[in-house]
């Protein structure tokens, strides 16, 4: 199967407050950049026959653009973007995490980029030794349950079938998203117009992170 796999990322975050927290992330932009860097290897090393789409927003350094540029096979960045960048700056994550997807399933529909499996990890977290690909090689929807109304997006994989279903989805939500709905709780209310797909609940996922927003217990391993 060919796997596409979209990173998120913004390396260069503005100061800006979101809705449950003023500090947008406690890591600084270099910190940020090497943690994407890490997402970026893990990915290649654990998904075979990949292709990496990396969507960013945020003013990067030449060396920064380069190694973008030149490591993943697809990249965009919003930054010059102004309605894109008003969107994933402002105080709604679920905005920003949403509008960079939204523009990654267009890219890759305008590019006619073909693909059998849709995976999204959210940059800076990486696939740990817990990864096992062999749960991911097939036709089905994989996901981390919570419970049935909130899922977690640091990691996920869909299928091509239902792309432009989620595409849609979203696009019907955006008001949802300006409210500053949760991307979990919004993902989770995707994941229950789906039939066609057979969904799969993994209690690990195989991704380590450190959550942007508190140094206290920020690890994440699931």
């Amino acid at each position: 199967m060919i796997n596409l796999v979209l990173i998120t990322s913004i390396v260069n975050t503005p100061n800006l407050p979101l809705s449950y927290t003023k500090t947008r992330s406690v890591f600084t932009t270099e910190e940020r950049y090497k943690q994407t860097k890490k997402t970026i290897l893990s990915v290649k090393e654990k998904i075979p026959n990949c292709k990496i789409l990396i969507v960013e927003c945020s003013k990067l350094s030449e060396e920064q653009y380069e190694y973008f540029n030149n490591s993943c096979d697809f990249f965009l960045n919003l930054i010059e973007n102004q309605d894109a960048v008003n969107n994933i700056y402002s105080s709604s994550k679920s905005y920003g995490e949403g509008t960079m997807t939204m523009f990654a399933l267009e890219y890759l529909s305008k590019q006619n980029i073909f693909f059998d499996n849709f995976f999204k990890i959210s940059g800076r977290y990486w696939l740990s030794d817990n990864f096992d690909y062999n749960n991911f090689n097939n036709n089905k929807i994989i996901v981390q349950h919570f419970n049935g109304n909130n899922t977690s997006t640091c990691l996920y994989k869909l299928h091509k079938n239902i792309i432009d279903n989620f595409y849609n989805f979203l696009v019907s939500k955006i008001d949802l998203m300006k409210s500053c709905i949760g991307y979990e709780v919004l993902f989770a209310m995707f994941l229950k117009t789906i039939s066609t797909c057979e969904i799969v609940s993994l209690n690990k996922m195989g991704i380590n992170g450190y959550i942007a927003v508190t140094h206290n217990n920020n690890f994440v391993d699931n």
